[in-house]
């Protein structure tokens, strides 16, 4: 970490896992304190092999993510991406340990064959949402959007409210549960739904996809015996969503599941790769993890606000409000990253061609120059600006309103069911330098 004279916080080490893991009000503290002093800011991780810019400023990440042309997405999306190739290659398929041994690799080609190695899931010829730039990333997200119409994703509330209830009906008043695992399955439950998977592997299905997720982040830290775990998980999901794929196209894929939508899909003519249609999968099912997290944040922070609870109760028209601004509040994707195309002026610094560049929205979503009070958690926020919860962009999420109808629906029944809960115990949270959320959240519900 660094500091200066401006301030005796330390200031963020991006890179780092273990800075993710202290308690919030450290991060925020030591990202406010870069944010102020060096809102554009050369950050050389010690062990990585070239710097990257952080962007701390909310009206810089618009800037960047608002430019495609200029900032590209092809060459790594997230921190690790940028590590140093010796202590990631354990984690990286053959083809892709191959090209960067062979040598003569830029650093933004390096990061381009660590970040396409990982999503890739062996195959070179992967094409990923992730690392795809207009006109390709809208070709290739059109094909997902098919099964996330506004119209789609709405008529599904009312099979999320009868799954709420479903879970509801077994919490006991006064009784101590764990949320991350009761309510906040609920998410995950109706995306294996969503996607076509029988009830009887639905937890075996989100188990394997939470490990396609770990095998798509890069870490310099994880220990390679996790690392072959992880890999031989996530081979599981890529052969049952191969298995799901190929029983659609056996009987006609006629149904209106989101594998029998991509079984019927077309790409450049032909039918969608297999790799890109398991990444699809994968995607719906990620939204559904992303959403027990937020589910739980939301739980969490009103449990530590208790008058913002009890207004929740009285003013059940502000739970879509809550769920706003608990995106705001609690970033879930800490960062996303570009890679300039072209020397590039940004806050009075000179990007050159070629340079990482860090988006950082976790402080962007507490930019005092956008936000009154950003360190205030309050559901009575006006959101006369955007957050970047979801990111921004062309590179926004794809399932940002199936996540928000998922929250705002489970909310509304939990609060009419349950105004009142407090906390049983201490909240768990997992993070790393891409994404956080939450392990265990004991409370106690009372009517």
């Amino acid at each position: 970490m660094t500091t200066t004279e401006h301030t005796a916080v330390e200031w963020p080490a991006w890179e780092d896992s273990a800075f993710y893991n202290q308690d919030p009000e450290v991060i925020y503290a030591s990202i406010a304190a870069q944010r102020h002093a060096a809102p554009v800011y050369w950050y050389e991780p010690p062990g990585y092999p070239t710097g990257f810019w952080v962007l701390s400023k909310y009206e810089h990440q618009r800037f960047v993510a608002s430019h495609p042309e200029l900032f590209s997405s092809q060459y790594g999306f997230a921190i690790g991406d940028a590590s140093d190739p010796s202590t990631v290659m354990h984690q990286l398929p053959e083809w892709a340990k191959a090209k960067i041994l062979e040598g003569g690799l830029s650093p933004a080609e390096t990061r381009r064959t660590i970040a396409h190695g990982k999503l890739s899931m062996g195959d070179p010829a992967f094409e990923s949402l992730m690392i795809s730039d207009p006109p390709r990333h809208g070709q290739i997200r059109n094909i997902m959007m098919k099964s996330l119409r506004p119209s789609l994703v709405r008529a599904q509330k009312p099979r999320i409210a009868e799954i709420t209830e479903e879970f509801l009906g077994r919490i006991e008043p006064g009784v101590e549960v764990d949320f991350v695992t009761t309510i906040g399955q609920i998410p995950a439950a109706l995306m294996t739904e969503l996607i076509g998977v029988p009830r009887n592997m639905r937890e075996r299905f989100i188990d394997m996809a939470s490990a396609q997720m770990l095998a798509i982040t890069i870490n310099p830290d994880m220990d390679p015996d996790e690392a072959a775990r992880i890999k031989a998980r996530a081979a599981e999901f890529h052969d049952y969503c191969g298995q799901l794929l190929a029983d659609r196209n056996a009987g006609g894929a006629d149904g209106d599941d989101l594998v029998s939508c991509i079984a019927r899909s077309e790409h450049d003519g032909g039918p969608v790769p297999l790799g890109m249609a398991i990444s699809f999968i994968h995607t719906f099912v990620n939204a559904g993890e992303t959403t027990r997290s937020l589910l739980s944040l939301i739980m969490l922070h009103l449990a530590q606000h208790p008058e913002q609870r009890r207004l929740l109760g009285e003013r059940r028209e502000l739970i879509s409000n809550a769920v706003e601004e608990t995106l705001r509040f609690s970033q879930l994707n800490w960062s996303g990253c570009r890679t300039a195309t072209q020397d590039v002026e940004v806050g009075g610094k000179l990007i050159k061609q070629g340079d990482y560049i860090v988006m950082a929205y976790a402080s962007g979503n507490r930019d005092e120059d956008v936000w009154e009070r950003p360190d205030e958690y309050d559901i009575t926020r006006k959101f006369d600006s955007d957050h970047q919860g979801f990111g921004y962009g062309e590179h926004s999420c794809p399932g940002a309103l199936l996540a928000r109808t998922d929250s705002v629906t489970i909310l509304e029944h939990v609060v009419a069911r349950f105004p009142d809960w407090e906390l049983a115990g201490p909240a768990v949270r997992w993070s790393n330098p891409f994404i956080q959320g939450m392990g265990s959240l004991p409370v106690k519900f009372s009517r």
